[in-house]
């Protein structure tokens, strides 16, 4: 994580453009002979804001601009003094961005609730877990759908994709306790299927034009969620009801 944060904030770097900056030594039309007092950084005993005289924004962007400036410089006149000046740069460019991803995980340290691994841990055992919680939760929620809600698989005989798909299809209404209603165009019946109609209309309605399609359909309230479009694996059907379900409004425990 802090090796990332550390490429992180080298990409900001190198992401911004900008005028040459002028460090306080550089800036020669102030003079040398000007009483000024150096703007301070990065005071540890100081736990406000770090003062500066300009908006960070516009120090960062300087400070890009003097970095592409040495670079052009290192690689047009490739000098001892101008790589010199480069590297320099380079280096206290890391350096402020491991000191940026140190102070970032410490932060993630001491407030759990800006640690994102506290909500997807990355540990091998953890994420066991956490995965089965996840299917846990998708599972349930399907379950609950398949309450509600019938669904409507949509064949062709002379279509090879619609038998393979078909034992799918049924794998999945088993598992989920869910009834289905095979529907061909001619009133074919489907070998896994013990409920088959002809089509009355409903699927030239819902613009069904593949074959294999499924759809959950809510008897009362007319809702229809389209599963799957064409022949995918039941873990994909998984996903795409969750996605869709996750969009509908809830209204005293039914969806609208």
């Amino acid at each position: 994580m802090e090796r990332f944060l550390v490429l992180l904030v080298s990409l900001l770097f190198s992401s911004l453009n900008a005028e040459s900056e002028k460090s306080f030594y550089d800036d020669h039309t102030r003079g040398w002979h000007w009483y000024e007092i150096e703007p301070r950084f990065n005071d540890p005993k100081d736990q406000k804001s770090v003062f500066s005289p300009y908006p960070a924004t516009e120090e960062l962007k300087q400070y890009q601009a003097s970095l592409e400036e040495a670079k052009a410089a290192a690689v047009m006149y490739p000098t001892p003094q101008n790589v010199f000046n480069y590297q320099r740069m380079q280096y206290e460019m890391m350096q402020k961005s491991g000191k940026f991803a140190e102070v970032w995980m410490q932060n993630v340290y001491k407030n759990p609730d800006i640690d994102y691994t506290q909500k997807f841990p990355v540990s091998q055992s953890a994420r066991h877990i956490y995965l089965a919680e996840q299917r846990k939760h998708i599972e349930d929620k399907i379950r609950k759908l398949s309450k509600e809600y019938g669904l409507f698989f949509f064949f062709r005989n002379d279509c090879p994709y619609c038998d393979a798909f078909g034992s799918a299809v049924k794998g999945f209404s088993e598992k989920y306790d869910w009834e289905v209603l095979a529907i061909s165009e001619l009133g074919e019946k489907h070998r896994l299927f013990k409920r088959n109609v002809r089509d009355n209309g409903l699927a030239e309605t819902w613009g069904v034009s593949t074959y294999p399609s499924v759809f959950a359909v809510n008897p009362k309230t007319g809702h229809v969620i389209p599963i799957a479009i064409g022949m995918i694996s039941i873990q994909e059907m998984e996903e795409r009801i969750i996605a869709i379900i996750g969009e509908m409004p809830e209204s005293n425990g039914e969806e609208a």
